[in-house]
C-alpha cells in the first residue's frame, strides 16, 4: 500500500531511530519500499539504509517525476529521518485512502510529550517547520500529476490541500 521515502543528508543516528518503527508494517505488507534520498551523506546515513533493506538513490537524479516512478506502492508516506507514526497510524491511513476524501493528501497531527514540563507542550509543540516534519501522505497518482521534470521532492506539498490524519508522528527530536 505505502512507499515511505525519506530524503536524507547526514541522517545516520535518526534514520537507525525510525526504520525499526517501520519494521511491522513491512513485514504486514503496508509498506511495500522505504526510499532513501540521499544528499551525499558523509556519515553512516547510506550503510544504515543498506543493511534495513532500503532502496538508496541520489539526491541529485531524485525529482519527483523519478520518485514516483520508482515507488511501488499506490500511495507514498514522506517522512523526515527520525520521525516515527505512533500509535494506530497505519489504520488512520487506511481510513483516509479508503474514504471519500482518500483522494486527496493528508498530513499526521504532532505527537506531544505528556512527560515534558507545561511550558514546553504549552511554547514547543509548533516548533519543527520542515517541509515534512508532519509527513505527508499523497497517492502515487496526485503525485504524478503534481510531478514536472527537476521539481524536488520539497515542492511537492506547496499549495496541496491537506487533511490531518487521526493518527500522530513523534518529530524526529523526540
Amino acid at each position: 500500500m505505502l512507499t515511505v521515502l525519506v530524503p536524507t543528508r547526514n541522517d545516520e543516528d535518526a534514520l537507525a531511530r525510525m526504520l525499526p518503527a517501520l519494521v511491522p508494517h513491512a513485514v504486514s505488507g503496508n509498506i511495500v519500499d522505504v526510499i532513501v534520498i540521499d544528499a551525499a551523506s558523509q556519515d553512516g546515513t547510506r550503510r544504515v539504509a543498506e543493511i534495513a533493506g532500503c532502496t538508496i538513490i541520489d539526491a541529485d537524479g531524485a525529482d519527483v517525476p523519478a520518485l514516483v516512478e520508482l515507488a511501488r506502492g499506490p500511495w507514498l508516506l514522506i517522512l523526515e529521518p527520525g520521525a516515527r507514526p505512533i500509535g494506530d497510524w497505519i489504520g488512520a491511513v487506511e481510513t483516509h485512502v479508503n474514504s471519500a476524501a482518500g483522494k486527496g493528501a493528508a498530513r499526521f497531527s504532532i505527537a506531544r510529550d505528556p512527560d515534558a514540563p507545561w511550558w514546553r507542550r504549552m511554547f514547543a509543540p509548533g516548533r519543527a517547520t520542515g517541509a515534512f516534519h508532519r509527513g505527508l501522505l499523497i497517492s502515487r497518482s496526485q503525485a504524478a500529476a503534481l510531478a514536472r521534470p527537476g521539481m524536488a521532492l520539497a515542492d511537492l506539498p506547496r499549495g496541496l490541500a491537506v487533511r490531518t490524519l487521526r493518527a500522530a508522528v513523534r518529530p524526529p527530536s523526540a
